[in-house]
């Protein structure tokens, strides 16, 4: 079942992911701030002006601990404690010291040009080598003009004209083929939360060939319309 936002960890209310760079969480801090700016007309038929200074405190919260690295490095063990983490952010790695560069003289000896040896020239009676087939990651579908919005249905339209079953679909991505079918069956409740949801999305659309940023708008507005809670 999706969480409330109220139950969202500080990752998944920034919608990023847990090995976000200071740089992605300050891009995702500007953007989630305004999403909640107390003066959105939007908010209004969904939040109560305390539920939205609640929510804004919980997104200062966020961006203050997650851009600490002490205080983000203890919170992501406070979350995996809980099994909320799904994996912790590497250990960066230390730079190797860079090389000199090597010093080259001010003139540099004439090269020696030689001529390429013939090329061999295969039997006149050897067939023409096959033509490998593309693997169905390389294949690019231009989405039919019918489809207006990527809706689950209109996603499992265009997976089975491509000729693509969901097992296909699982090994291209690495994504759950159970996954796969919850998105065409517009099953929200069945499906990860939004950062993740997000990430399969994108991989879906690059395997339909479809437009990754319209295919992601299009179906999460459809789940936001659907699973968005009435204030209580």
């Amino acid at each position: 079942m999706l969480k409330r936002i109220d139950e969202l960890n500080f990752y998944e209310l920034l919608e990023i992911e847990p090995s976000a760079t200071p740089q992605d969480i300050h891009r995702a801090y500007d953007r989630i701030r305004k999403v909640y700016d107390p003066n959105s007309i939007a908010l209004y038929s969904l939040f109560s002006p305390e539920e939205t200074a609640t929510i804004r405190r919980k997104i200062e919260d966020a961006y203050r601990t997650l851009m600490h690295e002490k205080q983000r490095n203890e919170y992501d063990h406070r979350l995996r404690d809980q099994q909320d983490l799904p994996e912790l952010r590497p250990i960066p790695q230390p730079v190797p010291p860079l090389r000199p560069a090597p010093v080259v003289p001010d003139v540099l000896p004439e090269p020696v040009v030689r001529a390429a040896p013939p090329a061999p020239q295969p039997p006149a009676t050897q067939p023409p080598a096959p033509q490998r087939a593309a693997p169905a990651a390389e294949r690019k579908i231009v989405p039919p003009a019918v489809v207006t919005e990527f809706s689950g249905p209109a996603i499992k339209m265009l997976r089975e004209q491509a000729g693509l079953t969901l097992r296909n679909v699982a090994d291209i991505t690495k994504i759950s083929s159970r996954y796969i079918e919850h998105i065409e069956n517009e099953a929200y409740a069945k499906l990860p939360a939004r950062p993740y949801l997000r990430g399969f999305l994108v991989q879906y659309a690059r395997v339909l060939g479809a437009d990754p940023e319209r295919f992601v708008a299009d179906y999460l507005k459809r789940s936001a319309s659907a699973t968005v809670e009435r204030p209580r």
